[in-house]
């Protein structure tokens, strides 16, 4: 029996979280198994990272939602290469993925679904039911997605399988010198609590509370030193907060980090005010890293943190309870070992790599029948 030719297809090869799951994934599946090729409607930073893995990688470049020519060059491409399963990650690769795999006649369609419910829409559960003879699983990637996706797209239990993410502790676990070399490029004292955003700025990640929080802070005279790592649609906001008062001393925005674990290592909390999170990648890094969390209890984030134990889950996406749970660990630096070092466990207990991995392969064994 030969290798299964396994594609995957995303939206776009930027480095947010169901792309670096992918990478993950790709990198680490059995090579004498599987043949693996990735492929991308857009381009972006994760092909050069797929590349040093030894992964094929194409981008098609697409220019808009709707070109139908790019279409019929995914659909070459995957009867090119003769895949015997196609796994579409995302809504518009899943939608392109499952119409190119009928033109090039591949036998098998898999699809994972990443977000959170806030950022689905009624005809992506629609689509989800028309186009279900077109796909024979959808993966999700936590207990929360998988009763939401089920409940809106009334498509049976057979049709799922749950595959939660997975971690490597040696790419987060915490860096001493990391910490002394970020700490004093941001002059920060050694015992003075730091808390870090990590993420999308933008509404659905709640860059507007952790802000508010922040302002609630300085406002009570009790000013907090932030850390802001990421980019996206709000950055307006946070360069507006940043450009008077207490925000420009005690926030600093570092854009997009290629190294995460070093912010991590440098930082003493994680702020994660979601309004919706189909997983929480972020929430698990900082774990690994040894950080609490305080995080809006939504979605996956209600999987990942055990409450008052590894950190602290509010009630909704409030800047006045963020203030107060963030001001709360800055003040007690033995609660926040206590929960760092239990949130790294529980990371390390329940959401391995290998279990990550080796369920994907079992997956792809199963639907391609032993190809």
């Amino acid at each position: 029996m030969g290798r299964i030719r396994v594609c995957q297809l995303l939206t776009e090869l930027r480095p947010a979280g169901a792309e670096r799951a992918v990478r993950d994934l790709v990198c680490r599946l059995a090579a004498d198994r599987f043949d693996v090729h990735v492929i991308g409607l857009r381009g972006g930073s994760l092909a050069a990272d797929l590349r040093e893995c030894g992964i094929a990688c194409h981008s098609l470049n697409v220019r808009g939602r709707w070109d139908a020519l790019k279409l019929r060059a995914l659909a070459g491409l995957l009867a090119e290469h003769r895949f015997d399963i196609l796994h579409t990650h995302l809504f518009h690769a899943d939608l392109a993925g499952r119409l190119a795999a009928q033109l090039a006649g591949v036998r098998h369609v898999v699809h994972t679904v990443h977000p959170g419910a806030a950022c689905q829409r009624p005809w992506h559960y629609g689509f989800a039911r028309v186009a279900r003879p077109l796909c024979e699983r959808i993966v999700c990637i936590s207990e929360s997605v998988l009763e939401n996706h089920r409940r809106r797209s009334g498509l049976p239990a057979g049709a799922y399988a749950l595959i939660r993410y997975g971690f490597d502790p040696a790419e987060f676990s915490p860096s001493p010198a990391d910490r002394r070399r970020l700490r004093a490029e941001w002059a920060v004292g050694h015992n003075e609590p730091v808390v870090a955003y990590v993420g999308r700025l933008a509404s659905e990640k709640g860059i507007d509370v952790f802000l508010a929080a922040l302002s609630h802070l300085a406002g009570r005279g009790k000013p907090l030193r932030a850390v802001i790592a990421g980019d996206g649609p709000l950055r307006g906001m946070v360069d507006r907060y940043r450009s008077h008062g207490i925000g420009q001393a005690h926030c600093r925005w570092l854009g997009h980090v290629q190294d995460v674990r070093a912010v991590y290592s440098a930082a003493d909390m994680l702020a994660m005010p979601s309004r919706t999170e189909g997983f929480g990648r972020s929430a698990a890094e900082a774990m690994l890293a040894e950080l609490p969390v305080v995080a809006t209890g939504v979605g996956g984030l209600r999987e990942v943190i055990i409450p008052n134990t590894t950190g602290l889950l509010l009630d909704g996406p409030d800047g006045v309870a963020l203030a107060e749970g963030l001001f709360g660990l800055a003040g007690a630096p033995d609660l926040r070992r206590r929960m760092g070092q239990a949130g790294a466990r529980h990371i390390r207990e329940q959401f391995g790599m290998d279990e990550y991995i080796s369920a994907h392969e079992e997956l792809y064994e199963q639907v391609a029948g032993g190809c």
